[in-house]
């Protein structure tokens, strides 16, 4: 029995429409949403939090800024631009593999913001397959030491 269904490209454009993912909320919104339009959480606690952190922020040309604990603005990206520039300085054409913290340091150095970088970095060295292959083995042994009972005593 063979049967053939037809498919239109109406059918398609549904099945596509439906398989895309739901966009996720920027993190940067709520701070927006605060410094610019006054709107603040309907929870109290996360609105009186968020009005507090709000103090290290600030708007320059619509656009969220960071304020560093040694005075530099830092451009707040979103958390897949961050992501994914944690990989390019760990393994781009520049990259040389470095720790976590050395990249989180480098991008905030370089004035980029965002709040999950250390786990982010921490993800990406993880995940990084040269890292792991030229990581630093443990030289312990697989399983506990076992004592050797001395089978004569010290001559003297």
């Amino acid at each position: 029995m063979d049967t053939d269904f037809e498919t239109s490209s109406m059918d398609e454009a549904e099945a596509m429409e439906i398989d895309k993912a739901p966009l996720l909320r920027d993190w940067r919104t709520q701070y927006l949403d605060w410094m610019i339009r006054g709107i603040l959480h309907s929870d109290r606690a996360q609105a009186r939090r968020l009005a507090r952190w709000a103090k290290s922020f600030i708007v320059i040309d619509r656009e969220l800024y960071k304020r560093s604990p040694s005075g530099v603005l830092q451009h707040c990206i979103p958390i897949p631009e961050g992501k994914e520039l944690i990989r390019d300085i760990h393994a781009g054409i520049c990259g040389h593999h470095a720790a976590p913290r050395t990249l989180v340091g480098n991008t905030f150095w370089e004035g980029f913001y965002w709040p999950t970088a250390v786990a982010d970095a921490t993800d990406v060295v993880r995940t990084c397959e040269g890292c792991q292959f030229y990581a630093r083995k443990t030289h312990l042994p697989a399983h506990a030491l076992q004592t050797i009972p001395i089978t004569w005593p010290f001559a003297v």
